[in-house]
């Protein structure tokens, strides 16, 4: 996938620098008049050329962005797997029901003592 990324890169770089600084200013001026089908399609393919610019850059933001929510997925996947869950739960209540059978086994216990010295 970086790989692509790269080689897009490139080619879009390379576009870019070929529609900014062509070699031929004037190339196609005789086109235009001796052979105007194909001085269209010439403009054609340069408009055609800077759309795919256009749209390679804007996978490549995209991408990125992609990308960057899925590392923050990971990192909050990871937050939540650090989380109790519900047998956490289930267990505190387990918990809390054999303290409240104690204490009252203890109360009940006091008061037999209390019984038995007093």
């Amino acid at each position: 996938m970086q790989k692509e990324l790269m080689e897009a890169k490139t080619k879009v770089k390379a576009l870019s620098e070929e529609l900014s600084n062509p070699m031929n200013v004037h190339r196609y001026r005789k086109l235009e008049g001796t052979n105007p089908e194909r001085y269209e399609m010439i403009n054609k393919i340069q408009t055609l050329q800077r759309r795919l610019i256009a749209k390679t850059e804007e996978v490549a933001e995209k991408d990125f962005l992609i990308q960057e929510k899925e590392r923050l997925y990971i990192e909050l996947k990871n937050i939540l797997a650090r989380q109790p869950g519900p047998e956490v739960e289930e267990q505190l209540e387990v918990y809390q029901g054999n303290l409240k059978d104690k204490s009252k086994q203890m109360a009940k216990m006091l008061r037999e003592l209390k019984q038995y010295h007093g």
